[in-house]
């Protein structure tokens, strides 16, 4: 293995490849710009891996001015290219149409090229869509076997039970996916008008819950809320743990996911923040809280830039356990959905005015751990749509 000092030395040769690993190191010793002037020098001689983290930086406007179509245009040349991170988020940019028209089924494509050259987790996603329950139970299970010595959630489905992985047909495996699960008709059991809050059965089948816990759990920290000051900051009155999936960590399954939960709240995808997983251990509680942003000074300059939150979505991800509710204590009212179902409020009335009636609150668990997403959609678009690219 080279050593710093030689990689250095061979990325000011002007070996590409050379400028995209010193590139990576310095990012992660927080040397930021340092890295994207190597990221930049890579990109000019045409380094697919250099495109890719460029047009992710663009598509983000993180270092680099926000351009979508640049940055898409980037990431689908990285990803025909065969690079990995280019194939993840080509994948990512299809599925959720960020930037580009969606298109599930190129990003399937995407999926099974990653897979065929090594993505455990590009193969994990591919066997779970296949289905474990289905007519082709045993080719996911050959995939998921495939993946599960890289990825923890082909891992978990597989379960106890040893299956060994066995040559692959990809092309089989890509006709073989399922989406049924994310197409199947919406039903809503409105409970109340003003404020509005309604019930979505089963909304998410039991294995993407399990997927999205198995996804959420190496990364969950102390839950943040907005303060005063209109940042965030860790307080009392949260003590759970949470992961939001940013664009960077979101595969297809997530963005599947996410769809899936802006049709349930009838809103835009792209008007949503990051998909949220909040875990509460036993004794753990958010207290009673607002989701709106106060209309404050501090916070003027933050409304204007994301606009308000209106709605949430909570996904409730298991059961077997006691306890845990969300409550509406000036409503005096309670939920706690079965796995898979959703409850969905505004926290604004019609007339775009914050609603305080809807303080609410996420109760302890007394036994077990509870899991649940959590998905707030504001007034304004938080990331390229789906028609970005084509009316640019």
């Amino acid at each position: 293995m080279k050593t710093f000092e030689q990689v250095q030395a061979a990325a000011q040769a002007g070996d590409p490849a050379s400028q995209d690993l010193l590139a990576q190191a310095l990012e992660q010793m927080g040397r930021i710009d340092e890295a994207l002037a190597w990221w930049m020098q890579a990109a000019k001689s045409g380094f697919p891996a250099a495109h890719a983290k460029l047009g992710l930086w663009q598509l983000v406007g993180f270092k680099l001015p926000q351009n979508s179509q640049e940055g898409v245009t980037r990431i689908a040349a990285a990803a025909q290219a065969g690079d990995p991170l280019g194939l993840s988020l080509a994948s990512v940019i299809d599925a959720g149409g960020i930037g580009a028209p969606r298109d599930v089924a190129r990003a399937l494509k995407w999926l099974t090229q990653a897979a065929a050259a090594g993505d455990a987790q590009a193969a994990c996603q591919l066997g779970l869509l296949v289905g474990l329950s289905g007519p082709n139970a045993a080719l996911a299970r050959t995939v998921l076997a495939s993946a599960a010595a890289g990825s923890e959630p082909a891992r978990r489905a597989l379960g106890s039970q040893p299956f060994a992985a066995g040559a692959i047909d990809w092309a089989a495996v890509a006709a073989a996916v399922d989406l049924s699960a994310f197409e199947t008709p919406l039903t809503r059991e409105d409970v109340r008008a003003a404020p509005a809050i309604a019930i979505v059965p089963d909304l998410l089948p039991g294995w993407v819950c399990d997927y999205v816990m198995a996804m959420a759990e190496p990364a969950l920290r102390r839950g943040m809320v907005v303060n005063q000051a209109g940042g965030e900051s860790v307080e009392d009155v949260r003590s759970n743990r949470v992961m939001n999936f940013g664009l960077a960590d979101s595969d297809v399954v997530l963005e599947l996911v996410n769809s899936r939960i802006a049709a349930a709240a009838g809103m835009p995808t792209e008007n949503a923040e990051g998909l949220g997983v909040l875990h509460y251990a036993p004794g753990e509680r958010y207290a009673p809280h607002v989701d709106y942003i106060p209309d404050t000074p501090a916070n003027a300059a933050h409304l204007a830039a994301r606009g308000q939150r209106v709605r949430t979505v909570l996904v409730y991800l298991n059961e077997g356990f006691d306890g845990g509710a969300t409550e509406f204590p000036r409503l005096e009212l309670g939920f706690k959905p079965a796995r898979g179902s959703a409850l969905i409020f505004d926290s604004v009335k019609p007339d775009g005015a914050v609603d305080p009636t809807t303080l609410h609150m996420g109760a302890p668990p007394t036994r077990g751990e509870k899991w649940i997403i959590s998905k707030w959609f504001r007034t304004k678009a938080l990331r390229p749509g789906s028609t970005a690219a084509a009316n640019a």
